[in-house]
Parts: C-alpha cells; structure tokens; sequence
C-alpha cells in the first residue's frame, strides 16, 4: 500500500489511527508529529479488497494507538471495522464529519495557520443532522467547524438509486421547481422515460419512500447531466458528471464567456442556504431555446465558480476570513478546481487544495487524524 507522509503543526499526545471512508478508502496513522496516509483507494465493498484492508490494519495496530478515528456514517464498514478495533483493544473512538474531515485534511497538508473557510463539494456523506451532505462551506480550523453554508436539499427518490440512476435526480429537481405542473412542462427529459416510471417516482417522493434529503453537489452535477441528455444512468462512479465536464467545448471554455446561470441565496439564521432553482429554470429555458449540451455545460460550470465566490466573499465578509481550503470530489473536475481557483485569488483570497494526497475521499483519514487528535 502506497503512502505520504505529512508533517503536523502540533504534536499527537498518543498514536492515532484513522480508518477512511469506504469508496477511497485508506487508513492514517499518526505518530507524534507525523501523519503516514496509506491510499488503498479501493472500495471496501469487495470482499477481497476487505481482507487486504484488513490485512493492512494489522500491521498499523502494531503501533498501538490509543485513538481510533472513522466516519459517523453507522452503515460505513470502516465505521463497523472502527468499531470493532476499539471494542477488542479497548481504545477511545472518535466519530468525524465526513466534510469537516475534508476540510481538515486540506489545512493539515497546507500546514495552514488560522482560521478558513472550507469548501467541501462530493456526493455523499453523512451530515450531523441526518441528512446526506454533499455542497457544504465551513468555517473554522482543526479546533472546530461551523457550517456556514450548503446547497439547498434535494430529495433522493430511491436513496442510493438516484446515484446509479441520475435521471431519478432531475426528476426530483424539477418536480420540487413545477410541483403538480410539471405534467405541463414540455420537456424531452420527461418524453425519454415511461409515464409508469414517472408516476412511480412521483409517488416515491410524496409518500417520503426512502428518499432521503441531499445538500450534495455531485447530485445537483448529475441531474443537470440527465436533464439535458447527456447520461440518465450511470455504469461507473461520477460518469454523469464526468461526461457533463467533457461537454464544455474549447471554443466555448472560456470562464468569462458571456450568460452564466446564477444561484440564489437565502438564510436560515446564520447559515447560507444555496438555491439552484434560478439554475435549472435557466437550463430548461435554454433547452427549450434549443442551445446547445455544451454551452448549457459552460453556463452551468461557470455558475457553480461563481457561486463559490459569491458565498466565500459573503463569509469573508463576515468574518474577516481570507484563507479557502477546496476539498472533495467534485474538485476532480479540471474546470471547476482551476476557474473556482482564479476567480476566488483574483478576489484577493488564499486558495488551498491537495498537491500530495487525493482531493476525493482519499484525503478524508488525515482530516480524521487531525480533527480525533485536536
């Protein structure tokens, strides 16, 4: 197993052990003040690749930690393997966010001092409310977070079948914009599948059949993907989302191009909620114009940088802070990572995110390590 060593501002008063998450999986082991992150970046899923995960940790255990770390998700078999590990060697256990653990992975790597604002973009993880995370910014350091903004929640009819099956996601975006009228909404999203499926899916979110709430911004990429025809279902991991980004043309790729959808942002209490409504109305109005897949892709990729400047700069403004850690998944994507980038330093902000270690859920057992130990 491949690993990289990072060196920690503060020195680990025991050995900590932090097991990842389950897609990317990994494991981190810190001594003092050095963190070794093992990238396995295999799901735990497969059985075989289980048993040579845990024929990794064995030989970690030979450390003897005195903290063992993992996601708070209960149904991750990290989660389950965790558990296991502290209950037969009788170690402390301690749960982590899943996005905070991104964020923190950011600011451990960048050595960085002070507080950030952390902007952590994938498709999953389990939030401290309950719901599904996924198009969150944080405020803080490894001392503690506080959410300061998310995309507004979405409902995933079907729960994990909505990732196998993006069309089931621009379904529920655009059943939550139209309501009973989307019947009247003439749309060749809706005409490519069969009035059963729809009214079945219908039915799945009004009745709340396991369709949990997502903030995730790879949902929100995946059903622009399936709205505008590019992938209904998906055959590997983030190929809606993929494809999206390989629609922008080069001819059309530049970030200051003219006509960009825009988010709308709205507050409840202290926290920015995110609303893509005005961005799929902007889409459906384009599809309907007859533009075409990649300009649709252009505007959307370009409103996605936008917003994250928007909101960064609306933070700052409110709390005097300059750093920006960027994290996750979706930070795969070449044109987001760089433009996001640009736009946030040409604002005047320090922009971090990962040189040496994954941006995706590879990173998430140091920023368990960093936050079990702080």
């Amino acid at each position: 197993m491949k690993y990289t060593a990072v060196r920690l501002r503060y020195k680990a008063k025991c050995v900590i052990l932090a097991l990842g998450a389950d897609g990317k999986s990994g494991f981190c082991l810190v001594k003092g003040r050095s963190a070794c992150v093992y990238n396995f970046d295999k799901s735990l899923a497969d059985i075989n690749n289980l048993k040579a995960f845990e024929k990794e940790l064995k030989q970690a255990l030979k450390a003897k930690p005195g903290v063992i770390a993992c996601d708070i998700h209960p149904g991750y078999i990290s989660t389950a393997l965790a558990e296991e590990i502290a209950s037969k060697h009788k170690i402390d256990i301690k749960h982590i966010q899943h996005h905070e653990a991104h964020i923190a992975s950011c600011i451990a790597e960048n050595d960085i001092k002070g507080d950030v604002i952390g902007v952590a973009f994938d498709g999953t993880g389990l939030g401290h409310d309950g719901n599904i995370w996924g198009g969150e910014f944080f405020m803080g350091s490894i001392r503690g977070f506080k959410r300061a903004a998310h995309l507004k929640y979405a409902v995933m009819p079907g729960g994990e079948s909505s990732i196998r099956e993006p069309w089931r996601m621009a379904f529920s975006f655009i059943y939550d914009i139209y309501g009973a009228s989307i019947k009247n909404v003439n749309a060749n999203f809706l005409k490519r599948h069969d009035k059963a499926e729809i009214i079945l899916l219908k039915q799945i979110i009004d009745k709340k059949l396991n369709s949990p709430l997502s903030s995730g911004m790879g949902r929100l990429f995946d059903a622009v993907s399936s709205l505008i025809g590019i992938r209904d279902v998906a055959e590997y991991e983030a190929q809606a989302a993929i494809e999206l980004e390989k629609a922008i043309e080069d001819s059309v790729s530049d970030p200051k191009a003219p006509g960009k959808y825009a988010f709308d942002y709205k507050r409840d209490n202290e926290v920015i909620v995110i609303d893509w409504a005005p961005v799929i109305k902007g889409i459906m109005k384009d599809l309907r114009a007859g533009k075409s897949k990649s300009v649709i892709s252009l505007k959307f990729h370009s409103a996605v940088c936008n917003m994250i400047k928007d909101v960064c700069e609306s933070l700052r403004k409110k709390c005097a802070i300059n750093q920006v850690c960027l994290s996750g998944g979706v930070f795969q994507n070449k044109y987001i990572s760089a433009n996001a980038t640009a736009i946030l330093e040409n604002r005047g902000f320090c922009v971090y995110s990962h040189k040496r270690i994954p941006v995706h859920d590879g990173n998430i057992s140091l920023g368990q390590a960093v936050l079990a130990g702080r």
